[in-house]
């Protein structure tokens, strides 16, 4: 399970570095089917890793976020370019 949780944590720091917070709720309803089954295997195990894995997957998230963040600012990357909307 500690696998488990580790992997939440890179895919919420993949998603918070790449995507913006829409792709964070989708990855949260993913992980509340993931807590739901858990629940239906085992309720004490199910409802502790269903916990840790939301939680690491939305700390991932902001480190991602701030991640991108600093490579912005150090000049690594550029900020998503506008796009021009017709009128």
């Amino acid at each position: 399970m500690l696998y488990a949780a580790t992997m939440h944590l890179l895919a919420g720091a993949v998603t918070g570095s790449v995507f913006k917070v829409q792709m964070l709720l989708l990855w949260i309803v993913v992980v509340s089917a993931e807590a739901t089954i858990l629940l239906i295997v085992d309720m004490r195990t199910g409802v502790l890793w269903g916990l840790a894995n939301l939680s690491s997957i939305q700390v991932g998230y902001v480190v991602g976020i701030l991640s991108r963040k600093t490579m912005e600012q150090a000049g690594y990357t550029f900020p998503p370019a506008e796009v021009p909307r017709s009128r």
